[in-house]
């Protein structure tokens, strides 16, 4: 931990001040404890503060399920399995966000102070952000534990920090970043609606949000998904892990069928358009979630699977929705992109 974090952070159960105990330090802080005025400790271990409170966090509405479920997620990957993750993620990030390539991201950042990158799972968005913006401070924040070990494969970057704190009550003042990023994140935390506008109040004027949710399916998709993730989201981990594995084997064979039907009416009832449809796909985007990719390969197949059926919360909404949290909070949207799998709004924050 850098002491300059120690200007932005702030007690997240009132955004009260924080002191750090023995003192400020010149160099990185390892450990030790950020006290608040009424005396409550937030340990720092590893050169990471966790600063996530008891009182009103996902923690403790959902006995820590959620930071259960994708702190077992993150345990799972290898470091090649992080280093294709990220060459997808990067790209595709790009193109959901308007920003054609890194080049068009680099440009965004140009001039950023503070970056955030909410719900940073193993880092990837944080570091690259720090890459690109040398002269901005990046905080890449996480409800789980996976901040320990993205903080460790990261530590060369000295522009970027990493905290272990919760998206509904961060440890930030508001106002304090110019950039914030909370992608394919709120969708996982008790209330969506309530995270996008705690997000958005981090957000200093002329700064912006990006933000991905998912986005609501055809009917018999959303049944198939609450009745199952009802059962999965109760299973243990490594039973979650087989039933990934096997609703993925069931992606990649219907995948290599190559098998194609083409419908004259479709069944717009149930989200079926005319036209000509990929088996697998048509199953996929309608029926029932059964992720495949070749280029991502097995492993990270079988992740965006259990991603899916082992969080508690995974809300889905509409683009109707996501442009009224932008008006309410007060953000002017300049590139909205939806697709079949979710939303993304980039929005900024007039002067």
């Amino acid at each position: 931990m850098h002491p300059a974090l120690l200007e932005i952070l702030v007690d997240p159960g009132g955004g009260g001040p924080l002191t750090l105990e023995g003192g400020a330090e010149d160099s990185e802080i390892i450990s030790g404890a950020l006290i608040a005025t009424d005396g409550r400790r937030f340990p720092i271990r590893a050169g990471v503060p966790r600063m996530v409170p008891g009182r009103d966090s996902s923690v403790e509405i959902d006995a820590g399920a959620t930071q259960r479920s994708f702190g077992a997620k993150w345990a799972q990957y290898r470091e090649e399995d992080t280093d294709r993750l990220a060459e997808f993620q990067y790209r595709w990030f790009d193109q959901r966000f308007g920003l054609e390539n890194e080049d068009g991201f680099s440009e965004l950042l140009t001039g950023r102070r503070r970056i955030l990158d909410a719900g940073t799972g193993p880092g990837l968005c944080a570091v690259r952000c720090a890459r690109l913006a040398r002269d901005a401070r990046v905080v890449g924040m996480d409800l789980s534990d996976s901040v320990t070990a993205a903080r460790r494969r990261h530590a060369q970057h000295g522009n970027l920090d990493y905290v272990q704190g919760d998206i509904l009550n961060p440890p930030f003042r508001p106002g304090t970043f110019d950039f914030v990023v909370a992608d394919q994140v709120l969708h996982h935390t008790p209330d969506c609606r309530r995270a996008f506008h705690t997000m958005a109040r981090l957000v200093a004027p002329d700064g912006q949000l990006a933000v991905y949710v998912y986005r609501r399916k055809a009917p018999l998709r959303e049944l198939a998904d609450d009745h199952i993730i009802d059962m999965t989201a109760q299973l243990p981990v490594d039973d979650c892990l087989e039933f990934s594995q096997q609703i993925t084997e069931l992606g990649r064979e219907l995948a290599r069928l190559d098998a194609k039907i083409k419908l004259e009416r479709g069944v717009p009832l149930l989200g079926i358009e005319p036209g000509e449809h990929d088996v697998q796909r048509l199953i996929y985007w309608t029926m029932l979630k059964c992720f495949w990719s070749e280029e991502l390969g097995w492993h990270q197949s079988v992740m965006v699977n259990y991603d899916w059926y082992s969080p508690v919360y995974r809300s889905r909404h509409t683009e109707d929705e996501v442009l009224e949290w932008c008006r309410d909070a007060g953000l002017e949207v300049d590139n909205l992109d939806v697709i079949e799998s979710g939303i993304s709004v980039r929005a900024t924050r007039p002067r």
